[in-house]
């Protein structure tokens, strides 16, 4: 074969193969269908959802967390947010030490006061999070503390009756978390 046709056939190879491997990354797999779903229907008559997404967050009100809670309930009221996305490294350094802990209410209850942010928020835990004690951002307990505070794990799916929306947030080389939205 010709040095030229060679190159033409190795490269058509590598585009089946990269094109079969991009297909299985992006496919939902047996394994998504087995996440936890949580419930969301939207209220607007138009079916509409409108949503913010916010991470790196948990900071006592520091390092500008009290002007970006101030920014997010501007945009939320103006859009009229159905749900808040929590990507994770929700309470810096290293999490929460269990469901009472003062650091949850001084990083979230206390700083995301506006009206138009006292909608649910849909969480998934980053590194931060997982250094510390993660299961107590996951026990339901801590919805006695604040309701608008759904954490479950690494991925969660949420139903809303929108068309689904994949994410796939790699935060770090240890964790990759998916949030999908019906």
């Amino acid at each position: 074969m010709a040095p030229a046709h060679d190159r033409l056939r190795r490269l058509v190879l590598l585009l089946v193969v990269a094109t079969a491997a991009a297909a299985l990354l992006l496919a939902p797999t047996t394994a998504d269908a087995a996440l936890p779903r949580v419930q969301h229907t939207p209220t607007k008559a138009d079916g509409s959802l409108a949503i913010l997404v916010v991470g790196d967050w948990g900071r006592r009100g520091q390092f500008n967390q009290t002007l970006v809670a101030q920014q997010m309930g501007v945009v939320g009221q103006k859009l009229d947010i159905d749900f808040v996305i929590s990507t994770g490294d929700n309470i810096y350094d290293d999490g929460i030490a269990n469901t009472s802990d003062p650091l949850f209410k001084e990083s979230f209850s206390n700083i995301y006061t506006a009206n138009s942010l006292q909608k649910p928020w849909y969480l998934v835990l980053g590194n931060h999070d997982y250094t510390g004690n993660a299961l107590a951002q996951l026990d339901p307990a801590i919805r006695k503390v604040d309701s608008r505070y759904t954490a479950i794990a690494k991925s969660f799916i949420v139903n809303s009756g929108q068309q689904m929306i994949i994410w796939n947030l790699k935060v770090c080389k240890h964790f990759k978390r998916y949030i999908y939205l019906f």
